[in-house]
Order: structure tokens, then sequence, then C-alpha cells
């Protein structure tokens, strides 16, 4: 994501309003009401210049109060329907922004659901979730405020523009001098702000990371008193964050002064120029107050328009990350085949070369096969590629070369759907959603019964701690409770892949975090679900596997030994070192 070509503000911003396309009749709505809220509000001016000039009159001529009566309810009526109008166009942006909203947040989901394991392992999550929350809240404001705002004042300059020009030309173009020193300003600034709010994001979102870091590894930090280090480092990024914020509120801050001053030096030079007029009898007094109101009121809209341009230099630069996001390549998409395939468990890795980077190969050749219902251990150092070689079997990751073949079919063939509604999977690290345990379970099973729920929290040997619980299996957890023991969580994960009854079961250091007692339980209750299913086990603890039906012993990427435990053992090659090592 890092590589991909950093998008324009302008590029961005039709993007952005492309999203707003599918709401075009809302669309439509505010743009018809802001405009209508502009018009009346900039003719307002003009109604009261010719108030002024109804009541300025030669003495002992009467004054048309009825003429003046009704201008002051014209008036009276542009104002309101100014009011009205601008309240329509609000709140449908506040509906357009929510659903804009609501729409990426969609997106966003379905690409994370789409996208490679390659690549969220490159990500901090906290950055992910950054996009996901702070980065889209800015954006949602930019749309619901900001756009309307520049939208409404562009229209407003213009109309004034309008408006004077029709009252005095003249005097019209001694304003106009402001306007090309004013946008060369703005160009200049808002080029330095759109950065600066750039790395102002980017930041937030590192801090975002290294708080989730430290609230998930709290235990760890505190065990190696890491507490003072941590803090260092979060006061770091804090003051990142404040120096990019500082710096690009100081940029954006000098737009507002700087057009300020043009406009005073303007509307000084106007009222002096049009006093003299106006002595000369070349301007009406209406006219000139006329003048000066709309002078006064496009110095509003013109300082506005400056600052709201800042604020979307920072939402631009909260959707060039949102669109990085969504524009990470995916997995393949893949068509469904309609048919449901059943298998045996005939597993065969043929050749299978893998990196996670092109150039530098984990895997070289791999090769082996696994009979239906055969156990299949897994051994060896920590980062020979164990894990890899189940992740590869699961496609979270794409072979480089060769094949496995599931029944003779090669997987690539497959949809990944398909290919893992067969597989069940239980990881060295748990994960528990938020719910009920009885729904923790039923996830491997939607829809399952609450006996069948019970039937494999037995199998699982998790059914008796879950009774001595409050609710039962209706008690409510989470990833994060602390009602359950490391332990427990494990259990119950593995009660998940029971229930679901796959063909193919794999087993990640899946009784790692059980203490001996449970594992004994869970090695037997394993044992009879294993029957008549492919099992893959990876496992430390080298007693759990001997009765295998074969041991794979890895090391460097590669298989370097293959055989039955006692095999093996006589063959004192480097698994006989391994569980000698083990159990001296």
């Amino acid at each position: 994501m890092k590589k991909k070509k950093k998008s324009g503000g302008t590029k961005t911003l039709f993007r952005l309003l492309r999203y707003l396309a599918g709401k075009k009749y809302l669309v439509a709505l505010v743009m018809l009401t802001l405009t209508l809220s502009t018009v009346f509000d900039v003719i307002s001016p003009k109604v009261i210049q010719k108030i002024t000039d109804t009541i300025q009159i030669e003495e002992g001529v009467h004054i048309d109060m009825q003429q003046i009566g009704l201008l002051l309810l014209i008036l009276t009526a542009c104002y309101v329907i100014s009011a009205l109008t601008l309240y329509v166009a609000r709140r449908s942006l506040v509906i357009i922004a929510e659903n804009t909203a609501f729409s990426m947040r969609q997106k966003l989901q379905k690409k994370l659901e789409k996208l490679p394991l390659s690549f969220l392992d490159s990500q901090k999550r906290g950055d992910i979730l950054a996009r996901l929350t702070s980065d889209m809240v800015t954006l949602t404001n930019v749309i619901q405020t900001n756009l309307s705002t520049l939208f409404t004042k562009l229209l407003t300059i213009i109309g004034i523009l309008f408006m004077m020009f029709i009252t005095d030309w003249k005097l019209t173009l001694i304003f106009f001098i402001m306007i090309p020193v004013s946008t060369l300003a703005m160009k200049g600034i808002t080029k330095a702000t759109r950065r600066l709010f750039k790395r102002q994001q980017e930041a937030v979102g590192e801090l975002n990371a290294h708080v989730e870091e430290m609230i998930t590894g709290n235990d760890v930090m505190r065990a190696f008193n890491y507490e003072e280090a941590a803090f260092e480092t979060t006061r770091n990024i804090n003051q990142k964050i404040f120096k990019t914020y500082l710096s690009s509120r100081t940029w954006s801050g000098l737009i507002q002064p700087v057009t300020t001053l043009l406009n005073n030096l303007v509307f000084i030079a106007i009222c002096v120029i049009g006093g003299v007029m106006t002595v000369n009898g070349v301007l009406t007094v209406g006219a000139l107050l006329a003048f000066l109101l709309y002078t006064q009121n496009i110095s509003g809209p013109i300082n506005t328009f400056s600052s709201m341009l800042n604020q979307v230099q920072s939402g631009l630069a909260a959707a060039d990350r949102i669109f990085l996001l969504l524009d990470a390549e995916v997995e393949t998409e893949e068509k469904e085949s309609g048919e449901e395939t059943t298998f045996s468990g005939d597993v065969e890795f043929s050749h299978v070369k893998f990196g996670y980077l092109p150039d530098q190969m984990l895997m070289q050749d791999v090769s082996f096969h696994a009979s239906p219902g055969q156990v299949f251990a897994i051994v060896g150092p920590s980062g020979a590629g164990k894990t890899t070689l189940v992740n590869l079997l699961m496609r979270f990751y794409e072979i480089n070369d060769g094949s496995i073949r599931l029944d003779q079919q090669n997987t690539r063939e497959m949809t990944r759907d398909a290919l893992r509604k067969h597989m069940g999977m239980v990881l060295q690290d748990t994960w528990l959603f938020s719910g009920t345990i009885h729904d923790n379970i039923a996830y491997g099973k939607p829809g399952a019964t609450r006996e069948e729920v019970i039937a494999a929290a037995k199998k699982a040997e998790c059914d008796s701690f879950i009774q001595k619980l409050p609710d039962g299996y209706d008690t409510w957890i989470d990833n994060d409770t602390g009602a359950l023991s490391v332990g427990e969580k494990q259990l119950l994960s593995i009660a998940r892949v029971v229930i679901s009854d796959p063909d193919i079961l794999i087993l990640d250091e899946a009784t790692s975090n059980i203490d001996t007692r449970t594992e004994i339980l869970i090695t037997r209750a394993m044992n009879e679900m294993m029957k008549g299913h492919t099992t893959f086990m990876i496992a430390h603890r080298l007693f759990t596997i001997r009765n295998a039906d074969s041991i794979i012993f890895m090391k460097d990427g590669d298989i370097k030994e293959v055989g039955t435990h006692e095999e093996l053992m006589a063959k004192g090659g480097l698994y006989a070192e391994l569980y000698l090592s083990s159990y001296a």
C-alpha cells in the first residue's frame, strides 16, 4: 500500500464526489436549496438599496409608505426563505454524509474480508482501525459541513460579484484587485497545509497502533517493566502529532489574516472613491450603501472559503488513506461452481515452492501425500514453516510453484469458500467474539441447536466449566473477558471446530495453552474426533503426536524427515535429537 502512487487533491476530490453521485436526487435537492438560499441572501442588499433610495427623496415630497412596507415585506421574505432553504440543505447533507460514510464502511469491511493475509500481516492493526474510525469521521465532517459551505460561499461570492457589477462596475473593478493576490496566496498555503495534514493523519494512525498494542499486551508490558518506555514512545508520537498539527495550523492560519488585510484595504479604497462619486452625483447614497454592504458581505464568504479549503485538505488527506486501503490488491475473484464437493480427505503436496517475498523462497520443494483418515504431525524448530504449510493448504497464501491437491483436484481450481468449508482449524492464539458461549461454539455451525452445542462442548471437555458459569451457555463473553482462563478459551475454540465436523482437521498448537491434565482429556477427545478425518497437527509437545500415522520434521522451510515416531527414533536423526532433548 505504501508503494502506491499518491493521489492528487483534485483526483481524490473527484473520486469522493463520485460516491455522492449515487445519491443524485438528494445532491440535486441540496444544490437547489443552497442556490435558493444564496440567491435570496444576495438580493437582500439590493432591496435595502431600494428602500434607502425611496426614503432619500427631496423635501416636501410625500413618502410612499405602502411601497416601503411592500419592500420591507419582500426583504423579510428573502431572509425567511434563505433560512428555510438553508435548513433543508443542511439536513439533506447530514443524510448524504452518513449514507456515504455507511457505504464506505461497508466497502471497507468487504475489502478487509478479501484482502490477503500477506497484506494484513504487513499493516499495523491500529493504523487500519484509524482509517475506519478517525479518518472516516474526518471525511464525514468534510462532506457534511465543509463541502456544503464551500459550495454556498462560492455561490455567494459569484452572486455578490454579479450584484456589485450591476450596482457600479467601476467600483467592482477596484474590488477585483484583491482576487488574484488572494488566489496566489491561497494556492501556496493550501499546497503546504495538505502535505502537513497528511502527515498528521499518519501520525494519528501510528498512535492508534501503539495504544492498541499497549492495551492488548498490557500484562507483558508490566511484567517486563516496560511502562516508562511505552510512555516515552507515546510521548514521542504525541510530540510528532503536536508538531505536524502546529505546523499545519500555522500555515492555514495565515490565510484569514492575509485575506482580511486585503479586504480592509480594498474596503477603505471603495469608501473613499465611492464617497467622492456620491458627492459628485455619479452614485446614489442607496447604491453606495448597497455596494458597501456587498463588500462587507463578500469578505466573510471569502475568508470562510479560504478557511474551509484548509479543512477540506484535512478531509482529503483522510480520504487518501481510506482510498489507499480500498485500492489495495485483493485475492482473485472466484466463481462458485454451484456443486457441493465432498472430500475423502486425500491431500497431496507436489513440489511446492513458496516465499513471502518473490526473491526469498521459504519452501524450495515440499512434497508429501496424506491418505484419507491419516493423522499427520508436523514438528520442527520455530520458524521452520510448520504454520506456513497449513496456511498454504487453506489458501491463506498462494504458492509460487507446484500444486496442492485434494482428492486429485488442484486447490487453485477450487474457490476458497468451497475449500475452507471442509476444513476446521484450531489456532494457538484463541479468538472469541462478543456474544454468548452458545453463539461462540455455534459459530462453527450456524443454526446449531442447544443439544448440538452441548454435545460439542462435552467432546471438547469444556461442558463442566461452562455449567459452573453464572448463566451457563448463555454467559456473555468476548475475547478480552477475564471470566475465562486462556485454557478455557482454547477449549471453546476446539468445541467450535468439533461442532463443524470438517473433513480435514488442522490443529496448530491447539493444546499449547492447556494444562497437562486437560491436555490428556483433550487429546483423548481429539483422537475420537479424528477418526475418519485427515488431520494435520502442529505440536511442540512431542509426546502428544507419538501415535500419529506419519510425522513430518521441517527445518528452514523444507521437509527433512518423514515417518512414524518409531521409525524416526530408530533413524536417530533430527526428530530423534529433538525428542530426546525435550524428554531427556
